[in-house]
């Protein structure tokens, strides 16, 4: 029981950072996008890659609690509809980090390289963020769906 609660702690904290940053990447974004030409755009960028891997981490540490819970206490993978439905999207999702992770090293490198005397940069930082962007918000679209499947537990 202990086992089970610690690791269920650790889930949840892991999703609520995850989803919580990612809402806040949201917002962000769209604050950038709105202030493209202007003078807050690259302290906005500085803010979005200084926190952009916290998304990253409690993602991950979301899905390691997840398998830890699965294989510790004996749910298993794909076992129980709602179950395996979520275990897919994590599954979907953490290949698609590993798959983007170029990309992201790209964005935050260039993020850093950004300057306001460099239009290039700036041009440059919008066409990674627009392409990183696109992935990132299906990524988050299926961790609120992971979270409904597991708060609903719909079965077949």
């Amino acid at each position: 029981m202990i086992l089970r609660n610690t690791l269920l702690s650790i889930h949840i904290l892991a999703v609520i950072v995850w989803l919580g940053f990612g809402f806040y990447e949201l917002l962000l974004t769209r604050e950038i996008r709105k202030g493209r030409g202007s003078a807050e755009e690259i302290p906005l960028l500085r803010i979005y890659g200084r926190y952009a891997g916290i998304v990253a981490i409690a993602t991950l540490i979301t899905a390691v609690a997840g398998v830890a819970m699965a294989m510790a206490l004996g749910w298993g993978f794909f076992s129980v509809f709602w179950l395996g439905v979520k275990q897919g999207i994590m599954a979907v999702i953490i290949v698609g980090m590993i798959l983007l992770a170029p990309l992201f090293v790209k964005l935050y490198k260039s993020i850093a390289a950004v300057n306001s005397n460099s239009p290039a940069s700036i041009a440059e930082t919008r066409e990674i963020m627009d392409r990183v962007e696109r992935y990132v918000l299906l990524m988050r679209a299926g961790g609120v769906i992971a979270v409904v499947l597991a708060v609903w537990k719909p079965t077949l």
